[in-house]
């Protein structure tokens, strides 16, 4: 099966499922932009010597629509001639307005299968969604107020049902979308779901730190990973960690990431006169240094959205504290058995759940080696290739 896949980068954890998929006898063409244009900022994309899989590019355009298109996908589909495309965000939004690359598809035989998170996506002709779950970007400025906007939404809404009716499969990447794509009109045994970091690497170092000297001294710590900007909410968890400080002189923060809001968030730290409690350790790609701070942590926190992370941290055996995220932390932590999810924005609760945590260490690691089972039982690269072969065999059969 010869499949040609849409993105909007390469990172190292798309790569490895790209990988994974290969090496699983999928024929896999990855079509990237020849230009940066919809991945945020301080995003670690992969830099590559080889790879089992093709990698080919094409031009991009921003489009009177305000999103950018893949304007050389037509000519590719031609001359590649996939059994399978399969479109990201925003590169959806393309098929509806030029139609030509859908009689290319139909001329070719060529199934769609789309993949999204679904993210900030309300069920269909439910604008109202919007009063309830309001739309930010990453440095949380607020998207869903105003007229045009709510034009946009519903414009929006029409040309995704228009592109999810002709669709042989979707593959979210968490279940509770499911009930979003289909108030579109996709057809229920059509949806599939899932999405993974490279865990097979992550699993594997996980075995060659056991045994080996720590890093960091031995104490209560809460790390955090991700990059700093607003969304993220690491002002939140600070605040938090202040109070925690307060009851637990031996705790520490230890904070993995780099971004725009860094200096701020070290001001803060300072303010609170907490400099020597938090670490700010700036970014780190190095997959070995990235573990021995999860392997050396008693418990996980994302205050803000996201979503890998928790998958990364869970690989450690670490106990996850989140609140509202991109979706996909609803299919990883659950409430008591491997976690805990905190009231959205609410500091004290959040400080509840740690002081919960920190307070019993030894139910704190039988919480973590449930995360671990989680990982290897339903969340590795290994159950998602499969899900996404089985999707992609799904769109040729129907």
């Amino acid at each position: 099966m010869k499949v040609l896949i849409t993105d909007v980068a390469l990172t190292p954890y798309t790569h490895a499922q790209y990988e994974k998929i290969s090496s699983k006898g999928c024929e896999i063409l990855v079509l990237l932009p020849r230009i940066r244009s919809s991945v945020g900022k301080n995003v670690k994309e992969c830099e590559l010597r080889s790879c089992i899989y093709r990698l080919c590019y094409s031009r991009v355009k921003k489009k009177w629509y305000g999103k950018h298109a893949l304007i050389d996908l037509k000519d590719i589909l031609m001359k590649e001639k996939p059994d399978v495309l399969v479109l990201v965000w925003p590169y959806l939004l393309h098929l509806f307005f030029d139609r030509t690359i859908l009689y290319v598809m139909n001329r070719n035989n060529i199934r769609l299968v789309i993949r999204e998170i679904p993210f900030q996506t309300p069920p269909f002709g439910k604008l109202d969604y919007f009063a309830h779950h309001p739309a930010y970007d990453e440095d949380l400025n607020l998207l869903s107020t105003g007229f045009l906007f709510k034009v946009r939404a519903w414009s929006t809404m029409y040309i995704r049902r228009f592109i999810y009716q002709r669709a042989h499969a979707y593959i979210a990447y968490y279940s509770q979308a499911k009930n979003i794509v289909l108030s579109y009109g996709l057809s229920s045994t059509a949806f599939f779901y899932g999405n993974t970091t490279d865990t097979d690497s992550l699993l594997s170092i996980r075995e060659v730190l056991i045994g080996k000297p720590l890093l960091m001294d031995k104490r209560r710590r809460i790390l955090h990973i991700g990059r700093l900007v607003k969304w993220k909410k690491v002002d939140l968890l600070i605040k938090a960690f202040s109070l925690i400080v307060e009851r637990y002189r031996d705790s520490e923060l230890v904070i993995v990431g780099d971004g725009p809001e860094k200096d701020a968030l070290i001001k803060r730290a300072i303010d609170l006169g907490l400099r020597d409690k938090i670490i700010f350790t700036g970014a780190v790609y190095d997959l070995i240094e990235l573990a021995q701070y999860m392997n050396e942590s008693s418990v996980y926190v994302l205050a803000g959205m996201g979503g890998l992370s928790i998958n990364d941290a869970m690989c450690f055996s670490l106990p996850i504290i989140c609140s509202v995220c991109d979706g996909t932390e609803k299919d990883l932590v659950f409430e008591g058995e491997n976690g805990f999810f905190f009231r959205e924005d609410d500091v004290a609760d959040l400080t509840e759940k740690l002081i919960w945590i920190l307070s019993d260490l030894p139910k704190a690691v039988q919480m973590g080696k449930k995360s671990l089972q989680i990982i290897k039982e339903r969340a590795n690269l290994d159950v998602f290739s499969n899900m996404y072969k089985k999707a992609l065999s799904y769109a040729v059969q129907h």
